[in-house]
């Protein structure tokens, strides 16, 4: 008998006596009553079995939440980076040993931040310089994106900053410097450096791939109204049930035009990441999907069940913001948004990428 079906067996056998004791009280068609009741609990704890079971099984295939890595195979590098407003910053970037020219692909993700700031064990004899670059690199191999692009033979580089709020002080011309730096790293393929933005930095994505010729973009899309102060969270929520007239009046007008004017800017081809069971595919269907086609702006979705990744932070922010969260991920729609993600990345690169070949025991891992 399947060990996940055992476990739910003493529920079961609860769940009917209670109901048989409390429908015969009742006398009311006794019988036939405990026959539905038990009917729609076994079909309850057989689909819990399946989800399950399904989980179990994606856990198992190519694309689990963090891919294992083997430290002798990938190349760790940084630099450090000054912006015009005089905060410092750290590129980190890595890539396979024996991809000697690779696709890039620049990642923006509050992700990197979190996990660049989490505790680690200290080990004995180890540096505190040493520790430090180890925290900043851990995006590569924790990270559901930095662990799986890089197995897959990809360069990846993000910033790292001692807090989210220098990150958001950088200026337009820093980051373009900084995608231009990647670019002339000898190990990347100049046809091939891609831009990876998950929502909470979606309104600064948009701005600098209008302003650079990314080989292609990837955007989660945002929850909130773009290009403006307020999210109008009330009005997602409500999106469902107003017209795309009335949701531009209720929120702010203006920014119909400014959705239209940076949106044309955008030579690169989008891949859109959207989630079905969110408020926010309703409003993106009325705001964000029209004015990309109004603007002739080239993009595909990759469509999700339900949203990839759970973000919660102690004051309940939305946005970009500045402390650390609490990050959590849906197993079967990171499974769908990482494969169909890196096929597309993969098919638009210039060079053929190389795969890293599956961890063998006993050797060294990265940490996770």
């Amino acid at each position: 008998m399947n060990k996940s079906a055992i476990k739910f067996y003493p529920l079961f056998l609860v769940a009917v006596i209670l109901g048989s004791n409390q429908l015969g009280a009742e006398q009311v068609d006794g019988s036939d009553a405990v026959s539905r009741g038990i009917d729609e609990i076994a079909s309850e704890i057989d689909w819990e079995i399946q989800r399950r079971a399904e989980i179990e099984e994606l856990l198992n295939q190519p694309y689990p939440i963090r891919r294992r890595l083997n430290r002798n195979d990938i190349a760790v590098r940084h630099k450090n980076i000054r912006f015009e407003s005089g905060q410092k910053a750290t590129l980190i970037y890595g890539r396979l040993k024996k991809a000697k020219v690779a696709p890039a692909v620049f990642v923006i993700d509050v992700e990197a931040a979190a996990l660049s700031s989490a505790p680690r064990r200290n080990l004995w004899g180890q540096s505190k310089r040493k520790e430090n670059l180890e925290k900043k690199s851990s995006y590569l191999w924790n990270s559901p994106f930095g662990s799986n692009l890089l197995a897959h033979g990809f360069l990846v580089a993000y910033l790292v900053t001692d807090d989210l709020a220098t990150l958001r002080k950088a200026k337009i011309v820093d980051w373009l410097d900084t995608f231009d730096l990647v670019r002339e790293l000898n190990s990347v393929d100049q046809e091939s450096l891609f831009l990876l933005s998950t929502k909470e930095y979606a309104n600064l994505s948009l701005y600098l791939a209008a302003r650079y010729p990314f080989t292609g973009f990837v955007l989660e899309e945002p929850q909130y109204m773009l290009f403006s102060r307020k999210a109008y969270s009330d009005i997602v929520e409500r999106s469902h049930r107003m017209s795309e007239a009335e949701i531009w009046r209720r929120t702010d007008p203006t920014r119909e035009e400014k959705y239209r004017s940076i949106l044309r800017d955008i030579t690169s081809p989008i891949l859109l990441i959207r989630a079905e069971e969110t408020p926010a595919y309703t409003f993106n269907d009325k705001t964000l999907i029209p004015k990309l086609l109004e603007s002739n702006a080239y993009f595909e979705t990759i469509l999700l069940d339900r949203q990839a990744r759970w973000i919660t932070t102690f004051g309940g922010e939305t946005g970009v913001m500045n402390i650390i969260p609490e990050i959590k991920y849906d197993v079967r729609s990171l499974s769908t948004w990482l494969e169909e993600m890196i096929i597309y990345f993969k098919m638009n690169s210039s060079v053929d990428t190389i795969t890293a070949a599956r961890p063998v025991q006993n050797r060294a891992f990265a940490s996770f």
